[in-house]
């Protein structure tokens, strides 16, 4: 989504590169810097244009979402449940451009996702003063799986060979031939090209909830290994953070970009949450009005923005919308108390 641009880097290899050519030796590649370039958005509508009864679907579902929303906000304060997911990831290689993942990284990269979805993150309490009133805390724990589909003990951790491009969807095929049942487990894919075009600086994508994917066990986020917590900063690993949000309904803060004069739709416009000022996907942290002359909240997780150093918070509104999605038929089942007991949670 993002990219962090380190001019020093990129010099000194340049002229390294150039150094080794003169000398008659092929130059070295550039390491691809970091960037938050989630492609989610492109991701839905290509599965809308290939699925137009999906898109069908989602519009019903959204009147469903407003609905349920005024419903557990209706007494000026928001009412949201209580829920636990199982989780299965699966790891494709050993080698993420020189990191490792193993056992511990996903059990940590869970644990932070959880403290962000928490409001448990450090930095929690220095939220921008001007929207810490609506700085909100999603009741959500993403669990580990302790029994596989057949009921088998396991880590919720399955180690494959190296594969690449899972955030194609030219690749459902092999997603599903892979996929635990998604109805009952959320099944997260490591991989580190994302695309199979080569890049490997790429850090996730997800798709929204959506039952002809989940009926197709190819519902699924899509993250890069290298930018798991432990293996990048701790502002950049909030990236996974921002694409559970997307598992769970979350649109970007900056969708359909800043160009409305007020928030009079913001309902039916944008991002579908009112409580999210219009944005731009190239506002930084330091980024204080958008175009409406309306704060910008940078702070937010599904912006991209905070992938620079300031990723903090979810608004209140974000979390009723996930309330919401909860209750989409491609997540109502995995939260159920059989289905927990099935999974070994």
């Amino acid at each position: 989504m993002f990219k962090k641009i380190n001019l020093i880097i990129v010099l000194i290899s340049f002229l390294w590169a150039v150094s080794c050519s003169n000398e008659g030796e092929a130059p070295v590649p550039i390491e691809q810097e970091p960037q938050v370039s989630c492609l989610t958005d492109l991701a839905m509508d290509e599965h809308y244009q290939m699925d137009p009864d999906a898109k069908l679907q989602k519009e019903r579902f959204e009147e469903f979402s407003r609905g349920h929303i005024s419903k557990i906000t209706s007494g000026g304060r928001l009412e949201a449940g209580s829920y636990t997911i199982p989780v299965v990831f699966h790891v494709y290689g050993t080698d993420f451009a020189g990191e490792t993942v193993n056992d511990n990284t996903i059990i940590t990269a869970l644990q932070k996702v959880n403290e962000d979805f928490h409001g448990l993150n450090d930095d929690f309490n220095s939220v921008d003063p001007y929207f810490q009133s609506i700085r909100s805390a999603f009741d959500i724990t993403f669990k580990l799986a302790n029994k596989d589909p057949k009921g088998n003990p396991t880590t919720g951790i399955v180690y494959h060979p190296a594969k690449n491009g899972y955030g194609n969807r030219s690749a459902d095929s092999q997603v599903a031939a892979d996929a635990w049942d998604n109805y009952r487990y959320c099944n997260v894919y490591i991989q580190l090209d994302l695309y199979g075009n080569g890049a490997t600086n790429n850090s996730g994508v997800a798709w929204y909830p959506d039952k002809s994917m989940s009926d197709a066990n190819t519902a699924r986020i899509v993250y890069n290994g290298r930018y798991l917590y432990g293996n990048t900063d701790k502002e950049f690993a909030s990236v996974l953070t921002h694409e559970f949000g997307h598992w769970l309904n979350l649109i970007h803060t900056f969708e359909g970009r800043c160009k409305r004069p007020d928030e009079s739709r913001c309902a039916t416009t944008g991002d579908l949450v009112c409580d999210t000022p219009q944005a731009s996907s190239n506002d930084s942290c330091s980024t204080l009005y958008n175009c409406a002359k309306s704060r910008v909240n940078t702070e937010n997780y599904l912006g991209y923005s905070g992938a620079g150093g300031c990723y903090k918070m979810f608004t209140t509104g974000q979390v009723a919308r996930m309330d919401a999605a909860m209750q989409h038929p491609a997540r109502i089942t995995l939260w159920q108390s059989s289905n927990l007991s099935g999974t070994g949670l």
